[in-house]
């Protein structure tokens, strides 16, 4: 009777949306009590189905919501009113309580069911062309122009993202010049790439997403030497920058209450919107430049796949440098990356805020990738990163070769879990690696643990992985961090190890399989019902090796590197 109730309300749940067989559809899951919820994302997630959900973290929520929220963050939690989807795709509400319902019928009539994000970048698609036009943007120039000369050039971001490109065009940004906001790339198509570069001489031009707040009058008295921004931003700001980094940056702080007077220390507060600095005096009275980041990817490339970045200059953003899920045929050439991260990706436990900072992420299925000749500092976490948690994923065909990397927490980290996945054919070759942990993220994050090569727990079947050619540098607490035994898969040859006194390489020795984690890519934070089984499992001995010729001759011997 219950079941037959269930699909009564979903017949009514579906009245006036009614998706038909292979209907492209959303699905919208609503936010109830927390058990309901969380049974709900449960079975949409073992079913695999796709869903969105509209909720975000707020400051009093427990413990249990913070995991809840942090697990659907990795997969697919989306807000609808940030992404144009189109008429086309129907949304369809669900509470919880009538998933079950809502995914049988999904299957049953072969809904298309995906996120917002990835119904915006296919639709773009749809009825496109080939174009190979190529199209300019200058400071100084007119969104209403053709943007089809240096003289018509486009002036902003916006126009960029809006504009109808055809398969293999070229959006070239003028040197020199700075661009505020982000850019979202379109797809081009095998043979016919999109291709967003520069124009002219001189710096390379600057795409930023943050805020300018270098006029005294941005800045108003707090009182108890606080100085409040007037200039609200639309989602959480991840870091105050001072003279374009030659000053270094403020300390972001969670709440008020942590500032304690200390100059230079900030928070941000949602409700408001707003930045509260501690300062003396007016702070655009102490650095000429003072520039605010927010909580977004300078390239959002989520679902692209045949695009190439060249000659670009990627700063201030509180997320990733480049970053995205589910993409293939990417080239990033000579770019400089710097200032990323900050903001909050997740609360954990202990109510410490986990945060965003990769120069590159390639995060989920991820193949044919070419990341070369670039330059990559200040990152809160990883100048360059592939990872993924996720069932099945496949990455493959990654090639990170000739970038000059330092001032990161990691100067490369890799991971991969979730049941039946795989990585095949990752190159990590003649990079130059430097000062891993002499930045900006190890003195601020409660959880120092620098390394040049980061290689947290892999689960995922994993094969010729090559790390060869590369010099690394000093690092503040070891040049490689290897988690667990999947190091048969991985060949390292012929790299420069001068880790300034700190030792080469720290190995837990733990398992490839039946790890359990509620944050993926933390260093021992695990699933709390599984803790005495982890704790239990030890494959082969937790060791340390180096510093000195004596240690790197114990880590080549022990691992079989050369």
């Amino acid at each position: 009777m219950k079941r037959m109730l269930l699909f009564l309300s979903l017949a009514l749940l579906l009245a006036g949306c009614a998706p038909r067989a292979g209907e492209r559809v959303v699905i919208r899951l609503a936010e109830g009590e927390f058990e309901a919820t969380s049974l709900a994302v449960d079975h949409f997630v073992e079913a695999a189905v796709p869903f969105a959900m509209e909720r975000t973290l707020r400051p009093d929520d427990s413990p249990e919501m913070k995991a809840l929220l942090a697990r659907i963050l990795w997969k697919n939690n989306e807000l609808l009113e940030r992404v144009d989807l189109p008429a086309s795709v129907r949304i369809v509400d669900v509470r919880p309580g009538e998933e079950e319902a809502v995914i049988a019928c999904a299957l049953k009539e072969g809904w298309d069911v995906r996120t917002p994000s990835a119904w915006r970048k296919l639709i773009q698609e749809e009825n496109r062309a080939d174009g190979f036009r190529c199209f300019y943007v200058a400071s100084d120039g007119d969104d209403a122009a053709d943007g089809r000369t240096p003289g018509s050039a486009w002036r902003s971001l916006e126009r960029v993202n809006e504009a109808e490109l055809g398969f293999g065009d070229t959006v070239l940004f003028r040197s020199g010049d700075v661009f505020r906001g982000s850019l979202v790339p379109l797809s081009g198509r095998p043979g016919a790439p999109i291709l967003y570069g520069r124009y002219g001489t001189g710096e390379k031009p600057v795409i930023e997403p943050s805020y300018d707040a270098s006029d005294p009058a941005d800045w108003t008295p707090a009182g108890d030497g606080l100085w409040k921004c007037v200039r609200a931003s639309h989602d959480e700001l991840s870091g105050v920058i001072f003279n374009h980094g030659a000053d270094g940056c403020a300390f972001k702080v969670d709440r008020p209450e942590q500032l304690g007077g200390r100059d230079l220390h900030f928070c941000w507060l949602r409700d408001e919107g707003a930045v509260y600095l501690v300062s003396g005096v007016n702070p655009a009275l102490r650095f000429r430049s003072i520039e605010l980041g927010e909580k977004r990817h300078v390239i959002n490339e989520d679902g692209c796949h045949d695009v190439c970045y060249e000659g670009l200059w990627l700063r201030y953003g509180g997320a990733h440098g480049i970053g995205g899920s589910d993409v293939r045929n990417i080239v990033v050439k000579d770019c400089d990356i710097c200032w990323i991260g900050g903001s909050t990706l997740y609360v954990d436990d202990g109510g410490r805020g986990v945060r965003y900072g990769n120069g590159i992420e390639f995060w989920s299925a991820a193949e044919h990738i070419v990341v070369e000749g670039c330059r990559i500092w200040e990152c809160w976490d990883a100048g360059l990163t592939n990872q993924s948690n996720e069932p099945g994923v496949v990455q493959k065909d990654i090639v990170y070769r000739g970038n000059e990397i330092w001032n990161c927490e990691y100067s490369y980290e890799y991971w991969q879990q979730g049941d039946g996945a795989r990585t095949e054919d990752i190159s990590f070759i003649n990079n130059v690696c430097r000062d891993a942990g002499k930045g900006w993220g190890h003195r601020q994050r409660w959880n120092p643990n620098a390394a040049h090569l980061m290689f947290y727990d892999t689960t995922a079947e994993t094969a010729r992985f090559v790390v060869k050619g590369n010099y690394f540098g000093a690092s503040e607490n070891c040049g490689m961090r290897l988690f667990n035994a999947w190091y048969a898969s991985l060949t390292m040859e012929d790299n420069t190890w001068e880790t300034g006194g700190a030792p080469l390489c720290r190995y837990h020795g733990r398992p490839t399989s039946d790890l359990i984690y509620k944050y993926p890519d933390r260093l021992d934070r695990i699933h709390d019902d599984n803790l005495a089984e982890i704790e239990g499992q030890t494959v082969e001995q937790p060791e340390v090796f180096g510093p000195g010729p004596a240690g790197l001759e114990r880590f080549r011997t022990r691992f079989g590197f050369d």
